[in-house]
């Protein structure tokens, strides 16, 4: 059969400052691989009426985040209009949680968790003319509304499941850059996470479990990536939990001489436990850590069921510094925060010597506890918002205020005075250090870059502080 796998255009009101390869499309892809496939990024190739017209599929599939949900309906309307006899499916995250929403006449079906097997075993039906109700994890569109099959979580095998599909997206390789304009490549090693904070929902996807590949399967693929890759990102949610496997796979990483650069997630729990596996990993070619601290507060924390703490967020913090890795630092603004959170937010990354930041404002996505905790006091309900720079629950201030002070805190954050600060500083320190300079050298021009879209991005320091014009708001003010 021929299917057609589309990454969803980004929504209107999203402020794109990076663009990674549509990864789980590729496994989707890899997992068909003996029908005929082709891939659609329409963040980048929006001609999806030549796409129909020149590739004549007969499946279409599309998954999105709950931020490109109705743009990923759109696009589904569009391929039924060109054709009805296309079959539409949908499936990801928002899909998993919110299967209501896509009970739709031109959306044939609804895949359920991972679609690894399930998606193969739908097309398959297809193509030799079976009935597709005995296929696990799905919901089908029928008139009045949705039929669920039988529902269950599949033990998932990493190592038996095919590389991605890279080739597939081979046009489009040379966009594939983050915020820093590196070329990226993104390598799965593990799913789901032992944790239940209430802000996230990726271990319900997993129904509580946490699997992982081998090592030596992770490293063949690293070494198959494209060449032009500069900068490699582990899209784990928590590439460290086995700790064993953390270090072979650094051993392995030297012994087969894979001499790239790249990133991946960690909690601070993680680092100030095992320092030594993380400077292992810095020989290997590690340059920066996403760590999410959340908060500057342990009741903020506690209350996010994040079972860390500010100390160990600190220590952290100055492990890495001391190891001369980047910190990604991921910070999380409450919508009751006043004048006085703010600044003291603020005053907290200063202390912390802080340079590369992102302050998320804390969003109930679907599936998430914090989503059932606050469901009946949304000020927003539109999914288009949920993109955790809008602030889908009540703030506090008069949300004019509150989103001056937003937009305020990521000019101060990156701005000229922070940027030379940072840099006289990790100049002094790596001075003089054999190998050191050519990292320096790296960090720097990111950060530069960083700074330059901040502090100079005038239209989107705008946007947001008038973010307050344009929402879709139920309520103005009164406690989340």
């Amino acid at each position: 059969m021929k299917i057609l796998l589309i990454k969803p255009p980004l929504n209107p009101n999203m402020m794109a400052t990076s663009r990674g390869e549509p990864l789980e499309l590729e496994y989707l892809a890899a997992a068909v691989q003996d029908h005929n496939v082709a891939i659609l990024d329409m963040r980048i190739d929006k001609r999806l009426s030549k796409k129909l017209d020149e590739f004549k599929p007969e499946v279409v599939g599309i998954t999105a985040y709950t931020c490109d949900a109705n743009t990923a309906k759109q696009v589904l309307c569009e391929v039924k209009k060109h054709n009805k006899n296309i079959k539409t499916v949908i499936g990801g995250h928002h899909a998993t949680f919110q299967p209501g929403d896509f009970a739709l006449p031109y959306v044939d079906a609804i895949f359920l968790r991972m679609a690894d097997y399930s998606f193969k075993e739908y097309v398959d039906a297809l193509e030799d003319g079976e009935d597709v109700h005995h296929i696990k994890n799905i919901a089908l569109v029928k008139t009045g509304g949705l039929y669920f099959t039988e529902q269950e979580f599949q033990r998932i095998d990493l190592d038996s499941i095919p590389f991605p599909s890279r080739y597939l997206t081979a046009p489009y390789r040379n966009r594939y850059r983050d915020l820093m304009k590196n070329k990226t490549a993104f390598i799965l090693t593990s799913r789901g996470c032992p944790y239940r904070c209430t802000f996230c929902a990726c271990w319900k996807m997993m129904g509580g479990r946490y699997v992982y590949r081998k090592p030596e399967s992770v490293v063949d693929e690293l070494a198959q990536l494209p060449e032009e890759t500069e900068l490699i990102c582990f899209a784990d949610d928590n590439t460290l939990h086995s700790i064993q496997r953390a270090w072979r796979l650094s051993q392995l990483i030297k012994e087969r001489k894979i001499n790239k650069r790249f990133s991946l997630y960690a909690r601070a729990d993680t680092i100030v436990k095992h320092p030594d596996l993380i400077e292992s990993l810095r020989d290997a070619g590690l340059e920066y850590i996403t760590v999410g601290l959340e908060s500057f507060r342990d009741n903020e924390l506690e209350t996010l069921n994040k079972k860390t703490s500010v100390r160990t967020n600190e220590e952290a913090i100055r492990i890495l510094k001391r190891l001369e890795v980047s910190i990604s630092a991921h910070l999380i603004v409450h919508p009751h925060y006043t004048h006085k959170d703010f600044e003291e937010l603020f005053q907290y990354v200063c202390r912390m010597c802080l340079y590369r930041v992102a302050y998320t404002i804390l969003t109930p996505l679907p599936g998430t506890d914090l989503y059932a905790e606050n469901l009946d006091s949304f000020a927003i309900r539109d999914t288009d918002y949920f993109d955790f720079v809008h602030s889908i629950l009540p703030t506090k201030l008069d949300r004019r205020e509150f989103y001056s002070l937003y937009a305020e805190l990521y000019r101060k954050t990156y701005s000229l005075k922070r940027y030379f600060h940072s840099a006289a500083g990790s100049f002094r320190s790596l001075w003089g250090r054999p190998g050191n300079m050519a990292r320096y050298k790296s960090d720097r021009i990111s950060l530069f870059r960083i700074f330059l879209i901040n502090t100079f991005g005038l239209p989107w320091y705008l946007k947001v502080r008038n973010f307050y014009k344009s929402e879709p708001i139920m309520v103005y003010s009164g406690s989340p």
